[in-house]
């Protein structure tokens, strides 16, 4: 069996891109095929029959990140940070099916993320400057915990240039703060209010160490008031 068998299957899924910020919309899904992710320019599916296999479809209008995720997979090679490349369709590329939970949701199901994925996070990202590419887009939706480590996905921002901080601001958040809410359930309102204040803080002079402490003492308050850094 290899994923080239239900590519007929695969082209006959529909979805319209809403807006630049927003998921896209499912249209439709044959028979035999799950959705199993969203993102703002395609959903990703897999075939019950074909489980090692994730098909990333992109809407209408996306063909450039689809261009551009198939360029970063290919210059990422094979390799033990990112799923492994297949090949592409007419509108979908292929890779591995990388099962484990990504961070943003660990921190609302309190499942412990330990250092070591931290850690290899890092390594990840150096070895992808070693391949030639530029790794931005890195966030809690795009890594991937699993029992053997983990895995990073959307990687069609990495051919573009610019720097993106938001992993280095993250990794300090942890070894500041998550001592504090480590295998505690976070609920999404509070991950999301979190994140739109980083949005319009962040900047010239921003202080992870300021910022985080302002919103534990905020969100937190009568809680957990005896923490020091």
């Amino acid at each position: 069996m290899t994923w080239k068998q239900i590519v007929p299957l695969m082209e006959q899924v529909k979805i319209t891109a809403v807006g630049d910020n927003e998921l896209v919309h499912v249209v439709y899904v044959p028979e035999g095929i799950t959705c199993v992710g969203i993102g703002t320019d395609a959903a990703v599916f897999v075939h019950m029959e074909y489980p090692l296999y994730a098909y990333k479809v992109y809407a209408p209008g996306r063909e450039k990140k689809l261009e551009n995720e198939e360029k970063a997979y290919r210059m990422l090679g094979e390799n033990p940070y990112f799923p492994h490349f297949y090949g592409k369709g007419t509108n979908f590329i292929v890779l591995s099916y990388e099962q484990g939970t990504n961070l943003y949701d660990c921190l609302i199901q309190g499942i412990y993320i330990p250092r070591s994925a931290v850690k290899q996070v890092d390594k990840a990202i150096q070895y992808a400057r070693e391949r030639g590419l530029n790794p931005r887009d890195i966030h809690l939706k795009n890594i991937i915990l699993q029992d053997t480590g983990i895995r990073l996905i959307d990687v069609s921002e990495y051919v573009r240039e610019g720097n993106d901080r938001r992993w280095e601001h993250l990794k300090e958040g942890y070894w500041l703060f998550y001592r504090f809410i480590s295998r505690k359930k976070i609920p999404r309102p509070v991950i999301e209010f979190v994140k739109k204040r980083y949005v319009k803080q962040q900047g010239p002079g921003f202080s992870v160490k300021a910022f985080g402490a302002s919103l534990f003492r905020k969100l937190f308050r009568g809680k957990e008031r005896n923490f020091s850094l």
